[in-house]
This record gives C-alpha cells, sequence and structure tokens, in this order.
C-alpha cells in the first residue's frame, strides 16, 4: 500500500511539472485603415490593431505594398516599408496604434496593408490584411487617355487603322508610350514613346499620322492597341483590343 501511494504520488509529480506545449497562433486583428478607406498624404495613415496571445507576444511585422493588379500602372515603386518591432514585456495583449507618415511624392492608387505577430514560443499569427487606396494631396488625378484606334473587333489582310487623341492631365503629365502588338506582348508591332509634352498635353494627331495596315508580318490571333501615361504622381493604362484573321 506504500509503494502504491509512493507512485501515484510520483506519477503525479513527474507529470505533474511537465510543460504544456503551447501550439497556439496568436491574433492580430486590424482596426484602421479600414477595408477600402482613402487615405490622404497630408493625414498620413493610422495604423491601429489589437494583438493578443495566451502565453506572451514577443514581436510584431507591418508590411505595405501597392497592388499592381488593381493599379493600371502599378505602385508598388513609390510607396514600399517592411517594418517589425518588439511587444515590451512580453504583453498577452497589446494595442498598437501607430501613425505612418506618408510623403509628399507617395503615388496615388490600391495598397494593401498586413499585420502579422510572434509569440515567445515562436507561433506565428495568421496574417490580418486590408485593402486600402492613397491619394496623393499635391495631385490625386491621373492623366486622362482619349485615344482611338480600330474601328472594327476584326481585322483582316490589308485592312489596318491610324493612332489619333490626346494625353492630358491638370498639373504634371510628364509622358507616354504607346504598344501595338500581341495581347500577351509576346510580339511587338510598334512601341513609341511620347516625352513631347506641351501644356500637360500630349497631341498624337500633331507629332505623327500612322497608318497601321495589317500584313503578312502579324499572325492571326489576339492583338491590342496599350497605351500608359504618367505625371508624377499616378499611371494609368488604356487598351483597345482587336483580333487579326486572314
Amino acid at each position: 500500500m506504500k509503494q502504491t501511494l509512493q507512485l501515484l504520488l510520483f506519477c503525479i509529480l513527474l507529470f505533474g511539472c511537465q510543460e504544456i506545449d503551447d501550439n497556439e497562433r496568436p491574433e492580430v486583428i486590424i482596426e484602421s485603415p479600414l477595408q477600402g478607406e482613402i487615405i490622404t498624404t497630408d493625414s498620413n495613415l493610422r495604423l491601429a490593431a489589437t494583438l493578443t496571445d495566451n502565453s506572451g507576444l514577443i514581436q510584431y511585422k507591418i508590411t505595405i505594398n501597392g497592388i499592381d493588379s488593381l493599379n493600371d500602372v502599378g505602385a508598388d515603386s513609390t510607396f514600399s516599408i517592411i517594418y517589425i518591432d518588439g511587444v515590451p514585456d512580453k504583453a498577452e495583449t497589446f494595442y498598437l496604434d501607430q501613425l505612418i507618415e506618408l510623403s509628399d511624392t507617395t503615388f496615388n492608387g490600391y495598397y494593401e496593408l498586413t499585420l502579422s505577430a510572434v509569440d515567445v514560443e515562436g507561433n506565428e499569427s495568421i496574417r490580418d490584411t486590408v485593402l486600402f487606396q492613397i491619394k496623393n494631396s499635391i495631385d490625386s488625378e491621373p492623366p486622362i487617355i482619349d485615344t482611338g484606334g480600330p474601328t472594327a473587333d476584326t481585322l483582316g489582310f490589308g485592312q489596318g487603322f491610324v493612332l489619333s487623341g490626346t494625353v492630358t492631365d491638370s498639373q504634371s503629365l510628364i509622358f507616354s508610350d504607346i504598344f501595338i502588338g500581341r495581347s500577351n506582348f509576346s510580339d511587338t508591332i510598334r512601341f513609341v514613346t511620347f516625352p513631347w509634352v506641351t501644356n500637360n498635353t500630349i497631341d498624337y494627331d500633331s507629332q505623327f499620322s500612322w497608318y497601321h495596315q495589317v500584313d503578312s508580318t502579324w499572325s492571326q490571333g489576339q492583338y491590342h492597341i496599350y497605351y500608359t501615361a504618367w505625371d508624377n504622381y499616378s499611371g494609368v493604362s488604356k487598351s483597345i483590343p482587336f483580333y487579326v484573321k486572314y
């Protein structure tokens, strides 16, 4: 009986003192900015979030990038950050309230903010993600592309079109370019840039008179005219698709 009690006590001490593995992920919830919110550069970006964990937090990570798939020409090259910092005193609940400065050169466009956290056991949270817009307070309006191309959806051998139209901007038009070729950019018929800007306007009609005619150098398939234009804070594009058929 005495040996049984000793054995029972030994088992209680043995298993009672063992550490229990912590496999529970921390949780992060972004409260600001809101999904779809428009942020202006003069107000900067306020990031507010709540981070929690049952055993204690050790650090958090912020990532902000432009989203090319939503921006006509892309915004990722003008504002992008990765910020990592520690959580004081390994708190189990941490309220993050941080102001992120937006410079006057920040590009207009859609951005994605992700936030994650790591606890003292090394468990990483599932990232919380918010999609928002940034509008530059100096110039939030992109260039306007008002151009034409083929009037028919399908062109045959010998048929063609004339490039025409203008690109205008309210403040600071820089340049525009035109690509004519396959829609997947695998073949180029013509690519030209237009750095000649007068009064924030590029006039294709006054600079060139181009007639493009389908000939033996064109293969059957999907083509497009792809216009792009840039000012100091925005990039835009316009695609005019057409099909070449023999």
